[in-house]
């Protein structure tokens, strides 16, 4: 009877332990899940602006190109 007790505890402290570790596990997994969340916000937020920019010089170029070419068949 004493043996049986022993051995249940000893299984209910494994099963804590288990349960402790599958919880540190979870919340590990959640902070790293918003991690790569606000990571992927910056990123998105990065590339518009990238876009922006990219946008600006193009048009830039393009005024540029068109005021060359004017200016060279004035002439």
């Amino acid at each position: 009877m004493k043996a049986q007790l022993k051995d249940s505890l000893l299984d209910a402290e494994v099963i804590a332990v288990a349960r402790d570790e599958a919880v540190s596990a979870s919340k590990e997994a959640e902070r790293k899940y918003k991690t790569s969340e606000a990571e992927l916000l910056q990123l998105q937020a990065d590339l518009s602006s990238s876009e922006r920019a990219r946008k600006a010089a193009q048009s830039e170029r393009d005024d540029l190109l068109e005021e060359l070419n004017s200016g060279s068949t004035t002439r």
